[in-house]
């Protein structure tokens, strides 16, 4: 568990390594790839919102 403080960056910073960690994994399969990152995209999406709307401390459990 990581509790991270309320910070505009570091969303931007943990989207972009989940991004080249998939990225590395399958190059070979690219439509494994474009729906990783699709997926990315909407948890990323939620994780911003949930972060304006509450204006806390965020804890994340990162597995």
């Amino acid at each position: 568990m990581h509790c991270l403080g309320n910070s505009k960056y570091w969303p931007f910073t943990m989207y972009k390594s989940m991004v080249s960690h998939v990225s590395m994994v399958s190059r070979k399969n690219a439509t494994v790839i474009n729906i990783a990152q699709s997926r990315v995209s909407i948890d990323f999406s939620c994780t911003v919102s949930e972060i304006q709307s509450t204006g806390y401390s965020q804890c994340i459990s990162l597995w």
